[in-house]
C-alpha cells in the first residue's frame, strides 16, 4: 500500500508541474486554428508525461463523442490541484464569455511557472532551517543513545522512577509535536 501511495503521490505531483506545459500546448493548438476538441487531442500529443497522458484520456473520450464540459470536469477532478481547476474553469469561462483563449492560456502557464519557481525559491531559502530543525530534534535520542552507552542501564533506571519517566514522556511528546510542526510547515 505504501507504495501505492508513493507512486500515486509522484503522478499528481507530476501532474501539477505539467499544468503550465499542458497550458501553453492548449493555447499553441488553440492557436494554429484547433477548435478545444481538437485542441485538446493536439496538446496531449506534444505534452509528455501525466500530464499528456490526462489530455490524451480526455481526447479517446472527447473523440467517442462525450461532451465537452464533462469530460473537463472529470479531467479536474482527476488532476485534483488549483492549476488544472484554473485551467479547465477558464475554457469553460471562455466558451460562456468569449474571448481570446489562447491569451488566456499563455498568461495562465506564465503564472504557473513562475509560482512555481517562487516555491522552488522559498524551499531553497529555507533548506538549512528545515535541515538544521530535524538535526535539533535528533539531540535528545543521541544523547540517551550516548548515556546508555556510556552508563548501560541507565535508561532503565530513568524509566523505572516516576518523576523522571514522567519528564521523558512529556519531553518525547513536545519532540513529537515540533516534528509535526516543522514537517506542516516545510513538506
Amino acid at each position: 500500500m505504501a507504495v501505492v501511495r508513493a507512486r500515486s503521490r509522484r503522478y499528481a505531483a507530476a501532474l501539477r508541474r505539467g499544468a503550465p506545459e499542458a497550458a501553453r500546448a492548449l493555447a499553441d493548438a488553440l492557436g494554429s486554428g484547433h477548435s478545444v476538441r481538437g485542441a485538446i487531442g493536439a496538446a496531449a500529443a506534444g505534452v509528455p508525461g501525466p500530464a499528456g497522458h490526462e489530455l490524451g484520456r480526455a481526447a479517446r473520450a472527447l473523440a467517442l463523442g462525450e461532451h465537452v464540459a464533462d469530460v473537463l470536469e472529470r479531467l479536474r477532478r482527476r488532476a485534483a490541484g488549483p492549476a488544472w481547476d484554473t485551467l479547465v474553469a477558464g475554457i469553460l469561462l471562455q466558451r460562456d464569455a468569449g474571448g481570446d483563449l489562447a491569451a488566456l492560456l499563455r498568461d495562465l502557464a506564465a503564472s504557473l511557472e513562475a509560482a512555481a519557481r517562487t516555491e522552488a525559491d522559498a524551499r531553497a531559502a529555507t533548506a538549512q532551517a528545515r535541515f538544521t530543525a530535524r538535526l535539533v530534534l535528533g539531540l535528545p535520542l543521541a544523547a540517551a543513545a550516548l548515556a546508555e552507552l556510556a552508563s548501560p542501564g541507565f535508561a532503565a533506571g530513568l524509566l523505572g522512577q516516576p518523576l523522571p519517566a514522567a519528564l521523558v514522556a512529556t519531553a518525547a511528546f513536545l519532540q513529537l509535536a515540533a516534528l509535526l510542526a516543522i514537517r506542516r510547515l516545510a513538506p
